[in-house]
């Protein structure tokens, strides 16, 4: 009986402390801020109702307020409205500074993917560097912000080496990053994460100069996804690159042959590296040409005619200045590639 006595006592006791909250009456100026969230809830694409609610300063502690927003925002994106999807983005940032980071992260993540929508890359850095800042091994700004930054390079130099450096730092963490759990097949998540990262270290590596380094990158994205229209044409003009650099050697290594003129050791010893400058260009030649045939043979109309003159340059000295055959060899890489 005791017990029983003890616990009905205890029960008692909770009742009184919650029933003043129970009881406690609402101020006429939360029931007015409760009316015109009312009002935007009854017709949630009203840009105008949700300014009457959020921006009333004596509705700023509404258990509404983060409510209103996501309301409007699932409004603006299903109207493709990505202008009202990023200014909300903004909006949220400013009026509820203290909301919980998931949320912060939801509407920046939200506001980048309609800045791409809006092909407004400046607009989806932005987002994108806001998101990382909270966030800095998000998988999905990482991925983003470093593919769209080789798109809108910056062409004063030390803007462009920043751009280059935050690209090849955002890639790099990139494909450090572990699959999420959530994604089960190995191949998607190298399609989309690893294989464009590799892209990205590649073309910021171009970028410097740094050719065989570029080659190994673009390798490793066209060996992940062949049909990287980008990254074959980005291989093509390192390759290329690798090839000019390959041939201005040829010369002088003739013209050391040619000053060797009595036969013996030294002499052999000059056209034995001649005759290897020489192999080394045409074996670089030949890489050359095979990737920018892949290039053309994709279907950005603007990528092959691009790599089409970069590869005609190389092959059209080795058929009498002309193109014969090229055709039959794009056309048949077209075909293996649409596989």
């Amino acid at each position: 009986m005791k017990r029983l006595g003890y616990a009905g006592l205890s029960t008692v006791l909770c009742l009184s402390f919650a029933l003043p909250g129970l009881a406690q009456q609402r101020t006429p100026a939360e029931l007015a801020c409760d009316a015109k969230y009312g009002k935007f809830y009854g017709d949630q694409k009203s840009v105008p109702l949700f300014d009457e609610f959020v921006n009333d300063p004596t509705c700023k502690e509404s258990q509404y307020r983060s409510g209103a927003f996501s309301l409007l925002h699932k409004s603006m994106t299903e109207a493709k409205n990505w202008k009202g999807v990023m200014d909300l983005a903004v909006r949220f940032e400013k009026d509820i500074p203290n909301a919980p980071v998931q949320s912060k992260l939801y509407f920046l993540n939200q506001a980048m993917a309609a800045a791409a929508q809006a092909q407004d890359p400046i607009k989806v850095m932005d987002f994108g560097d806001k998101v990382l800042e909270l966030d800095p091994t998000n998988i999905n700004a990482l991925l983003i912000v470093s593919t769209t930054i080789p798109l809108n390079m910056p062409t004063e130099p030390a803007a462009m080496e920043k751009a280059l450096a935050k690209a090849m730092d955002y890639a790099k963490k990139l494909l450090a990053s572990t699959k999420p759990a959530s994604l089960t097949d190995d191949k998607v998540w190298q399609t989309v994460a690893l294989g464009p990262a590799h892209g990205v270290v590649g073309f910021v590596l171009l970028q410097r100069a740094q050719y065989e380094e570029a080659e190994a990158e673009f390798d490793q994205t066209v060996k992940i996804n062949p049909k990287d229209q980008v990254a074959w044409y980005r291989y093509g003009l390192a390759a290329t690159k690798r090839t000019v650099a390959a041939q201005a050697l040829i010369k002088p290594a003739y013209d050391k042959v040619n000053l060797n003129t009595t036969l013996g050791p030294e002499r052999d010893a000059a056209v034995a590296e001649r005759n290897a400058i020489e192999k080394d260009f045409e074996d670089k030649r030949d890489k050359a040409i095979d990737i920018l045939i892949s290039a053309v043979a994709l279907p950005d109309p603007n990528i092959t005619k691009a790599a089409r003159v970069t590869l005609e340059s190389l092959y059209n000295p080795l058929h009498n200045n002309t193109n014969e055959g090229l055709d039959d060899k794009i056309a048949a890489r077209k075909a293996e590639l649409s596989k």
